[in-house]
C-alpha cells in the first residue's frame, strides 16, 4: 500500500464534522415546529378526542379512548407520516381487532393471550402494510376485556374513521394536505 502524503490525514480528519457531544446529539438537525402547527395539532387532537369521548359515553364504551388518543396524536402531530395515513389508521386497528377476536374465538383469554394476539396482529399489519403502533394497544384491550364483538367492532371502526375525518377537516381549514395517500 502506498503511504499517504504528509498532511493528507490531517486534512481528512479536519473535513469530518466533530463528533457531537451528548447534549448536541439530541438537538442537532431538528427543525422546530411553528407555533401555528403546534396549536393546530393541539386543537385538532382535542376536537377529535372530544368527539370520540362523546361517542364512547353514548355507547358506554370509553375503553377505546386510550389507543385512539395515541392514534390522534400521531395523525395530528405527523400527518405526513405513513403511520398517520387512513390505510394504517383504519386498517391497523381493524386488522388487529380481527386477529384478536379470532384468538378469543379459539378460547384463549387473559394476559398471555394478549401477548399472542398482539404478536400475531403485529405480524399481520406488517405483512399487509398497514402498521399502526396504537393498534397493538387495541389488540391488548380486546384480549384483556373480551368485549362484545357486535358493539366493539362498529365502535372501533367509527372511532378510527372519525379521527381520520377530523384530521381531514383540520387540514382543509389550514390549506394543508391530508391524507398524503389513501392506499
Amino acid at each position: 500500500m502506498a503511504a499517504e502524503a504528509p498532511g493528507v490525514a490531517e486534512d481528512v480528519a479536519a473535513s469530518r464534522p466533530a463528533k457531537p457531544t451528548s447534549k448536541r446529539r439530541w438537538k442537532r438537525d431538528r427543525p422546530r415546529l411553528p407555533p401555528r402547527t403546534i396549536a393546530a395539532a393541539a386543537v385538532t387532537t382535542s376536537a377529535g378526542l372530544a368527539l370520540l369521548v362523546a361517542l364512547g359515553a353514548l355507547t358506554h364504551q370509553t375503553v377505546l379512548v386510550p389507543p385512539l388518543a395515541a392514534t390522534m396524536a400521531i395523525v395530528t402531530a405527523t400527518p405526513e407520516s405513513p403511520l398517520a395515513q387512513p390505510r394504517h389508521v383504519i386498517g391497523g386497528h381493524m386488522l388487529s381487532c380481527l386477529v384478536c377476536f379470532l384468538v378469543l374465538a379459539l378460547g384463549w383469554h387473559g394476559p398471555w393471550a394478549a401477548v399472542v394476539g398482539s404478536g400475531i396482529a403485529c405480524g399481520v399489519v406488517l405483512v399487509l402494510k398497514a402498521a399502526h403502533p396504537p393498534a397493538m394497544a387495541t389488540a391488548v384491550m380486546i384480549m384483556l376485556t373480551d368485549p362484545p364483538v357486535t358493539r366493539f367492532v362498529p365502535l372501533l371502526a367509527a372511532g378510527a374513521v372519525l379521527l381520520v375525518a377530523v384530521q381531514m377537516v383540520s387540514a382543509r381549514l389550514r390549506r394543508e394536505v391530508y391524507p398524503t395517500s389513501w392506499w
